[in-house]
């Protein structure tokens, strides 16, 4: 029998069992921009730095010729990338789950320059670790940078305000640490606020889809955010950043807008202070996790202070943790709960230690 033939039967027989089936997928076909890649693939490998089978030139898609065929969604490689611009990979090295991100090579300077002593060593320092930077294969005007593979840090639940507490801490030290340096991140927003879950999720996370470590099963296995001593918060996307020459005061500047479209000044036109807009914007974020919990209301007066129309009626980063140092004990002990849970799931949080999402 040819292997055109098998392949025939192969598909009817998968058709048979799942009529909505996508040919082209089922086939193999890659999506146009999963081939930028592949291409990179052998380029990466040669670094270090392994992609999942689905990105090797010469995959073969683990379901074909398997005789038992369960759908796409029970095979890993059958997974599609969320973004053009990045993608996980395994440090070949030692194993380590890491992110690929192709950025612009004008981006380079400043990430090497937040990345290196002395500045690579001050503690309020909270710009994602870069591993590695690898020029782009016969393209000067991009480059490829290496990080850690980290998570949104709102994704798993808060249980306590003191939790919340100690993440917007670290996040405002890192907004003074870059405004000290004359850095404005300029997008400081909730999907560019990171954590790194290593300890709270041991066995990792599937890049593409949450709620599962292998992308294929869903026995989801997490640790309670207090059972780590010292989780770190990072910033990440530095594409609309820029660090303006030591010593510039009273800094104007206009730009496109980043993820939070509801900053009052900003403006393609009209001069503003970038570093007010980076304090609105942790602000926006802080008010959106208060939304999300009951019990969040002591830091309610931040939030609202944080994000003023006027700029200028804003706290500094050092005034924002202060206000967050004064608050007691008791209060940061306090436990919150998303709203609607009912009295049975916080029972079993509270005494059985139940996780739920």
């Amino acid at each position: 029998m040819s292997h055109s033939t098998d392949t025939d039967t192969e598909l009817k027989s998968a058709l048979l069992k799942f009529p909505n089936l996508d040919i082209d997928a089922f086939m193999g076909k890659r999506e146009e921009v999963e081939l930028f890649w592949v291409s990179l693939q052998p380029f990466l490998l040669s670094h270090g730095y392994r992609l999942r089978p689905r990105y090797h030139p010469h995959w073969v898609p683990s379901w074909r010729g398997v005789k038992d065929f369960q759908g796409l969604h029970k095979y890993e490689d059958s997974r599609l990338p969320t973004k053009v611009n990045i993608l996980d990979a395994v440090r070949v090295a030692d194993g380590q789950k890491v992110v690929v991100k192709c950025v612009k090579a004008s981006e380079i300077p400043l990430l090497q320059y937040l990345s290196s002593p002395p500045l690579s060593t001050d503690s309020r320092n909270r710009t994602v670790p870069i591993l590695d930077i690898l020029a782009m294969p016969n393209d000067e005007t991009q480059a490829l940078v290496i990080m850690p593979q980290l998570i949104e840090f709102f994704y798993l639940p808060f249980r306590r305000v003191g939790e919340v507490v100690e993440a917007f801490k670290q996040y405002i030290q890192g907004i003074e640490f870059m405004h000290e340096h004359n850095i404005a991140h300029r997008d400081a927003c909730l999907f560019n606020l990171m954590m790194d879950a290593s300890q709270l999720i041991p066995k990792g996370v599937y890049f593409n889809e949450w709620m599962t470590h292998d992308g294929v099963n869903y026995d989801f296995e997490w640790r309670e955010r207090a059972s780590v001593k010292s989780l770190q918060y990072y910033f990440i996307d530095f594409e609309l950043s820029h660090r303006y020459p030591p010593g510039l005061k009273n800094i104007k500047d206009t730009g496109i807008y980043g993820q939070d479209r509801s900053v009052p000044e900003r403006s393609l036109t009209v001069p503003y202070d970038p570093f007010k807009v980076d304090i609105y914007q942790i602000g926006n974020v802080l008010l959106n996790i208060i939304g999300r919990y009951n019990g969040l209301e002591p830091l309610l007066e931040l939030g609202n202070a944080m994000t003023r129309k006027n700029p200028d009626d804003r706290p500094s980063p050092s005034e924002a943790l202060k206000f967050l140092d004064r608050l007691d004990r008791h209060t940061l002990r306090r436990r919150i709960w998303k709203p609607r849970t009912t009295s049975s799931y916080r029972f079993h949080v509270k005494y059985f230690r139940a996780k739920y999402l």
